[in-house]
């Protein structure tokens, strides 16, 4: 049975979309990954405009992103829709102190 929680993904799902969009925000998606692998703090998308759930954390470089996305129970995939850089609003309510 799939997880409710992005955490369970198992598939990224990336097309010329999403990947134009994260680079209007200056985002490559290796970075993307990148915060995945560093054990992001997962959050609901309260706002629900584009997708579902944030994803916030550091890239291997050092950078403080969030990334927005779609979580697919069927497929167990994610899919960014938008993101960019940590807001100290966002580090104060989300990232316990040391983590970000």
């Amino acid at each position: 049975m799939a997880s409710s929680h992005p955490a369970a993904a198992e598939a990224w799902e990336w097309d010329e979309g999403n990947e134009s969009e994260l680079a209007a925000h200056q985002i490559v998606p290796r970075e993307v990954l990148e915060l995945w692998e560093n054990g992001p703090v997962f959050v609901p998308n309260r706002r629900h405009r584009a997708g579902d759930w944030k994803m916030l954390g550091l890239t291997h470089g050092g950078r403080r992103l969030t990334i927005v996305f779609r979580y697919s129970l069927e497929r167990w995939t994610i899919r960014p829709i938008t993101g960019w850089l940590t807001t100290a609003g966002e580090r104060k309510r989300h990232l316990r102190k040391g983590r970000s």
